[in-house]
C-alpha cells in the first residue's frame, strides 16, 4: 500500500507597509482594495520579492517585522525540493532583480 503524501503547510504574510492608508485610500484611488506586501510561508521559509528578486528568510525575520495578518491558505503536496526549483525558474524569467 502506497504512503500517503506529506503535506506542507502554506501561510500568506500580509504587510501593510502604509500603516493604514492604503486600507483607507485605495478603494478611493484605485477601485480596488490594496494593503501592501505579502510573502508566502512554506517549507519553514518566508518567501518574498523585493529588489534583489525572490529572497527567503525565516518566518517573520525580514526587515518589515512581524505581519500585519497571517491567511492559512492550506496545504501543499508539493516537495520542497520542486518548490524550490519553481522558484528559480520564476527567478530566472519574470521575478529576476531589479539591479541587473
Amino acid at each position: 500500500m502506497e504512503e500517503p503524501p506529506a503535506l506542507h503547510p502554506v501561510k500568506l504574510y500580509v504587510y501593510d507597509l502604509s500603516k493604514g492608508m492604503a486600507r483607507r485610500l485605495s478603494p478611493l484611488m484605485l477601485g480596488k482594495h490594496r494593503t501592501g506586501h505579502t510573502s508566502i510561508i512554506v517549507h519553514k521559509d518566508e518567501f518574498y520579492f523585493g529588489a534583489e528578486g525572490i529572497s527567503s528568510c525565516a518566518p517573520g525575520g525580514t526587515i518589515l517585522g512581524p505581519p500585519d495578518s497571517v491567511i492559512d491558505l492550506g496545504n501543499t503536496e508539493v516537495t520542497e525540493e520542486i518548490f524550490l526549483e519553481y522558484l528559480s525558474s520564476l527567478g530566472e524569467s519574470m521575478f529576476r532583480s531589479l539591479q541587473r
